[in-house]
């Protein structure tokens, strides 16, 4: 036989082998097909001893312990699960692992008792049907491929297709920061021949589920942190006076915090910043002449005309800390106080625009 008629062979034989190898995992009743032949298996023929072989010592180098019965004849094959391992989603801050469980379940730090108000967001969010929920549980109505969810992209279509499940999220745990959340899968079908067939519940749809909820949980989370702290950076500025009994603005926030935002505040408000002195709290600023005409409106120059009503020229900001928090007096360029009908004019833009600060 030529090398390229072995190749052939060895090509079609290994074809046979695979098509054949498939089967094996997949019964027509929709079960895995698990070949337990081996519970069938007859005692072979004694040992034959062919003609002037010298004797061998059986049994003493074949010797089978005393006392051995083996009384399990049971098969084990067909119990064994299938499903890929599937590890929890411990990465996200304040989430660990309860090993110990049966089901997959994991402490969560959280100290607020609205923690069901999430659970519920997740199914709302992810379209998932509900059939029951309570204080501490939520249980899902059926889940399958065909459904209008996006569940599917998380627990997979290995775990999905041809299969519906219904799952739970309970709280089975709490201490004084930290509760206790389990999935568990509650009921399992398999489509077969049209018909819908009880299986036993998955573990790793459960593990799947729980981390399609931990996701969407650390998600949240992270956006709430980062409002919290864009509202912290929030500064609420109100007209009103400062140590000296001058009008001024106010605000109830550290010097630092005033100090930092104040650039950025003037830009907003097209007012160029022509020096600062962090020492002396001040910031000098210059209002430019308004440009007009056609030119201006045909090259949209008025969009960047100063904001507040004020006069060319150039003025300081006296940043001052107070007993309450912060005042902001605005002077000329020879430090003198302004009208104070000029700073009640101008509030309005430069609250505006601290605030604004905030949702960038």
């Amino acid at each position: 036989m030529s090398t390229l008629n072995k190749y052939k062979t060895l090509l079609i034989l290994s074809s046979i082998a695979a098509i054949s190898s498939c089967s094996w995992f997949s019964a027509k009743d929709g079960t895995e097909d698990i070949d337990d032949r081996y519970m069938r298996s007859q005692q072979g023929p004694e040992l034959q001893v062919p003609p002037a072989t010298e004797q061998i010592d059986v049994e003493d180098r074949y010797r089978v312990p005393e006392g051995v019965i083996i009384t399990n004849r049971d098969a084990k094959g067909k119990k064994l699960s299938l499903d890929p391992p599937q590890l929890l989603l411990v990465g996200g801050d304040g989430v660990r692992e309860d090993s110990e469980q049966a089901q997959p379940t994991v402490w969560i730090r959280h100290q607020n008792t609205s923690f069901m108000n999430y659970v519920s967001r997740f199914m709302n969010q992810k379209n998932i049907p509900v059939l029951s929920s309570s204080d501490t549980q939520v249980t899902t109505d059926w889940i399958t491929d065909e459904d209008e969810t996006t569940l599917a992209n998380y627990i997979g279509s290995y775990n999905l297709d041809g299969q519906r499940h219904r799952l739970t999220l309970e709280i089975v745990g709490q201490n004084a920061n930290e509760i206790a959340l389990q999935a568990r899968n509650t009921e399992s079908q398999r489509l077969v021949q049209d018909k819908w067939a009880a299986m036993a519940p998955s573990k790793t749809v459960a593990s799947q589920f729980l981390n399609a909820f931990l996701g969407y949980y650390d998600t949240e989370r992270t956006k709430e942190a980062r409002q919290r702290i864009l509202e912290e950076g929030t500064i609420n500025v109100n007209l009103g006076t400062n140590q000296q009994g001058n009008i001024a603005l106010t605000a109830e926030r550290e010097f630092l915090a005033v100090w930092d935002q104040m650039p950025k505040v003037l830009e907003d408000l097209n007012l160029t910043v022509s020096d600062r002195d962090q020492s002396a709290g001040i910031y000098y600023f210059n209002v430019k002449e308004p440009e007009t005409g056609f030119w201006a409106w045909l090259w949209n120059d008025d969009e960047d005309n100063p904001k507040v009503e004020m006069e060319p020229g150039d003025y300081q900001i006296l940043v001052e800390t107070t007993t309450s928090g912060v005042s902001m007096t605005f002077k000329d360029d020879e430090g003198n106080l302004l009208d104070a009908n000029i700073v009640t004019r101008i509030y309005p833009e430069f609250a505006a625009s601290f605030k604004s600060r905030a949702k960038q």
